[in-house]
C-alpha cells in the first residue's frame, strides 16, 4: 500500500468510527483483547452491511487486518475501493466444495503472522438468529494453530432504524485437535466451537 492510499485508508476508518460515534449510541467492550501481533484469526456474527464497516473499523484500531470477503464486495462503490486497495482475500462462495485456493492464501496470511477478519457463517443471517459457522473457519483454525478472538455485534441488522448498536470482543482462544479422529472430520467441530464463543458473547 503506498503512502497515499493509506493516509486515505485511515481517514476512512477514522470516519467510519466517528460515523458511529455521531449518530448512534455505540458500546464497544473488550477490544484490549485482541493482541496486537501474532498469528490471529478474529470471527465475527454476521447481522448486516454495516458489519464490516462497525467492526473491521474498531478492530483496526489494535492492528491492521486482512479481510476475508465474498468476491462480489470489491465491486461495490466505495467499500469497493477500500477493499481494492487494501489488503483482502476474495472468495467465491459459489465455486462446488468451497473456495480452497481462497482459504490457502488466507492460511498463508495467518501463518505468516497475520490477523485475518472472517464472518464464520459466510453470509448475513437472515432472521437476526446466529447460523452455523461455514467448515472454512474450522479448516483455518485447525491448520494454522492461530489463536481465535470472537466478535460479536449486536443491532446492526436493525441500522439505520435504531439508535443502539453494540459490539463485545472476547478473550482470545485455541482449539485443540483430538487425537485419533479424521482431520477433516474435526472441522466442522472447529468451526461450531468458534461460532458457540462467539455466541456466549454478551
Amino acid at each position: 500500500m503506498n503512502a497515499l492510499y493509506k493516509r486515505l485508508y485511515n481517514l476512512l476508518i477514522l470516519s467510519f468510527r466517528a460515523y458511529f460515534r455521531l449518530f448512534y449510541k455505540t458500546e464497544v467492550k473488550g477490544l484490549e483483547n485482541i493482541p496486537k501481533d501474532g498469528p490471529l484469526i478474529i470471527a465475527c456474527n454476521h447481522l448486516s452491511n454495516f458489519d464490516p464497516i462497525l467492526a473491521g473499523g474498531q478492530t483496526e484500531t489494535r492492528r491492521g487486518n486482512v479481510y476475508f470477503v465474498k468476491k462480489e464486495i470489491p465491486a461495490w462503490p466505495l467499500i469497493g475501493w477500500v477493499f481494492r486497495g487494501y489488503k483482502f482475500i476474495a472468495v467465491d462462495r459459489k465455486r462446488p466444495g468451497g473456495d480452497l485456493g481462497a482459504l490457502k492464501t488466507a492460511l498463508k496470511t495467518i501463518k505468516k503472522g497475520g490477523s485475518l477478519f472472517i464472518f464464520p457463517e459466510g453470509t448475513r443471517s437472515k432472521t437476526g438468529k446466529p447460523g452455523r459457522a461455514k467448515q472454512g473457519i474450522g479448516f483455518l483454525v485447525y491448520n494454522s494453530g492461530a489463536q481465535v478472538v470472537p466478535v460479536k455485534v449486536f443491532n446492526t441488522d436493525k441500522l439505520p432504524f435504531t439508535r443502539r448498536v453494540k459490539m463485545v470482543v472476547g478473550k482470545p482462544f485455541k482449539i485443540q485437535p483430538q487425537e485419533g479422529r479424521e482431520v477433516k472430520e474435526q472441522y466442522q467441530d472447529f468451526a461450531d466451537k468458534v461460532m458457540q464463543e462467539i455466541n456466549k458473547l454478551d
